[in-house]
């Protein structure tokens, strides 16, 4: 028996959800995979419910999967491979008035992603999931994501592909964008398997009906499939760039026929579509300027720390996380299950562990929608969040902790552990308080806002939010600098990323609270989603709480914490997720070399 292309199946079919090379924290990868995995902010805006369940928008009808792939080409069009400019860059937003990008699809599109780049996530990151859950709530592939794409502030390149042009200026467009004439052929069936042609863009092809706008659909469903190729070649098409009666603006045709018709015919198979697409489109979302380097691919990870951080809370010092693991679709998890958070204190008796551990369990397990993506709903899996709000005491504080997870079944208990590292707290000199800060709308200004790079100030319009910030910063700590590095690139129209440090001062008038007093400023953005990093200066070193949103300020939801456990042990021989999984995946493998037998 062929045992090891078994084993290689297996592991491929479990690609999506490797997390080997990521480590605790990791904010870059961490912020990606959530807006990927999770389709929302950490404050719970989503942008994948914008486009999921396959969307059409409530007005105009018009597919917005179709027109988030559709922006996302546009954008990546303006790759030249010549010299290496261009590409997916977030540019399209300076380019709507230019003829090849006009139309009301460009422009809802670019609102809809208005809200979510930020530091560690590009406006054309954005773009790009965008697309990924496009294809994949309609149908198609799940796209490989990387990150790491790097926005730009001005317009970019002309040569985006239009309608009226012949087949050797169209042929040429692609070749500068890195593409053969059969890629140009795939990304044409790709992009118009979904969409159609508005009226109000395009009157002397798609004609207005009693008056008001229409849409002529490319196919006959809105579905990500095959029907854009078999309808052509079958003669039954709608698609109006194939048969028009202006013979100029036929430009599917001219595309498909430019090979004798050889390519799109292949594509008529549904699997070789779909494979087809799934090729093309990964590398169109990977056209970026030179220079600029993706991340690995970002998967699923099979458990998540998805935030950690100290909290003053009804007057009482608290530590908050979250446990994010995986549930099977149409299952549930045992009823018996226990979710245990352990942790080592970072002062004290107990410092480090060497006398007592403590731990407490969940104070709120939250199942998330199997809708909440539609890429994790698309790999067969719904999240479930295990909420931790543990008290602290400020002279003993906490270093390190970890997760036990007991099904209740006898079966030995699963270590979550940042794969053997543990989730180590870094700092407790200097931490966010949401709940003594708050934010205001302010309407009708005329101040100013620092703007990316530092480069002066830059007119903030006619509204800009005042975010009001207080920091916590341990006693004992004799600070010569509170201060907070502010980022927000979530700005109307993109104009610009607002970028500013404010110095923060000591509030006397704040009586301090759990061993800590209290620092205070004021932070202007006309942005819609600032973070923060919070910095206090002391003995010779620079303590720092990160990438910290201010979206709860005024909505702090505030649950009574757990109580603390100092008899219940960790089970050291635990072993993690991942460590089991490959322990029984070489063991299996290797007793399949030695016998002869397949372990699947």
């Amino acid at each position: 028996m062929h045992s090891l292309p078994l084993g290689l199946l297996l592991l491929s079919s479990v690609a999506q959800l490797s997390s080997a090379a990521y480590t605790w924290p990791s904010p870059q990868y961490d912020a990606l995979e959530g807006l990927l995995y999770e389709g929302r902010r950490p404050d719970g805006s989503s942008l994948a419910a914008l486009v999921h369940p396959c969307r059409k928008r409530t007005q105009t009808l018009a597919s917005v999967g179709a027109e988030w792939l559709r922006f996302a080409f546009h954008d990546s069009a303006t790759h030249n491979i010549d010299d290496g400019t261009g590409g997916l860059d977030g540019s399209l937003v300076y380019e709507l008035s230019r003829g090849e990008n006009f139309g009301i699809g460009f422009t809802q599109t670019s609102a809809d992603f208005e809200l979510f780049p930020n530091k560690y996530i590009s406006r054309a990151d954005v773009i790009a999931i965008g697309a990924v859950h496009a294809v994949s709530t309609c149908g198609g592939p799940i796209i490989p994501f990387r990150g790491g794409r790097v926005d730009t502030f001005v317009a970019g390149g002309t040569g985006t592909p239009e309608p009226q042009q012949d087949i050797d200026t169209l042929t040429e467009s692609f070749r500068k964008q890195g593409y053969t004439k059969e890629d140009m052929i795939k990304l044409v069936a790709c992009g118009h398997t979904m969409g159609g042609v508005r009226s109000d863009d395009f009157p002397q092809l798609v004609p207005q009906v009693d008056g008001k706008a229409v849409i002529a659909d490319f196919d006959t469903t809105m579905d990500f499939d095959n029907k854009i190729a078999t309808e052509y070649l079958d003669g039954t098409t709608q698609n109006v760039l194939v048969k028009t009666d202006n013979v100029t603006m036929r430009a599917d045709l001219r595309v498909f026929e430019s090979d004798g018709n050889s390519t799109i015919r292949a594509m008529a198979s549904a699997d070789v579509f779909q494979s087809d697409c799934l090729d093309v489109l990964g590398r169109m979302l990977e056209k970026v300027p030179k220079g600029v380097s993706l991340t690995d691919e970002i998967t699923l990870l099979p458990e998540k720390v998805t935030y950690a951080q100290f909290a003053i809370e009804n007057n009482k010092l608290v530590y908050k996380t979250n446990l994010r693991l995986l549930q099977k679709l149409n299952t549930n998890p045992s009823a018996s299950r226990v979710v245990t958070m352990f942790w080592c204190d970072r002062a004290g008796a107990n410092k480090d562990c060497k006398g007592k551990t403590k731990s407490s369990v969940t104070v709120k397990k939250v199942p998330e929608s199997p809708n909440i993506s539609p890429v994790t709903l698309k790999l067969g899996y719904y999240l479930i969040n295990y909420n931790f709000v543990v008290p602290i005491d400020a002279n003993e504080s906490i270093a390190k902790f970890w997760f036990e997870v007991d099904e209740g079944d006898g079966s030995k208990p699963t270590a979550y552990n940042n794969g053997g590292n543990n989730y180590v707290v870094d700092q407790d000199q200097v931490f966010f308080v949401p709940t003594l800060s708050k934010v205001d709308s302010i309407s009708n200004n005329t101040g100013t806002v620092s703007r990316r790079g530092g480069g002066g100030g830059e007119p903030v319009g006619d509204f800009y939010k005042s975010y009001n910030l207080v920091v916590a910063v341990r006693d004992g700590t004799s600070p010569s600098r509170v201060y907070v590095d502010g980022h927000d690139s979530a700005v109307k129209a993109y104009a610009y990323a607002v970028q500013n440090t404010v110095d923060l001062q000591l509030d006397s008038s704040t009586t301090p609270i759990a061993g800590y007093k209290f620092y205070k400023g004021v932070f202007q953005s006309s942005g819609l989603q600032l973070t923060i990093d919070v910095k206090a200066d002391a003995d010779g070193q620079t303590y720092t709480q990160g990438f910290v949103g201010t979206a709860p300020l005024d909505n702090t939801v505030i649950t009574d914490p757990g109580t603390i456990n100092t008899d219940k042990k960790s089970t050291a021989g635990a072993i993690s997720w991942r460590e089991g999984w490959t322990f029984s995946l070489v063991f299996s493998l290797v007793a399949a070399a030695m016998f002869n037998w397949s372990p699947l």
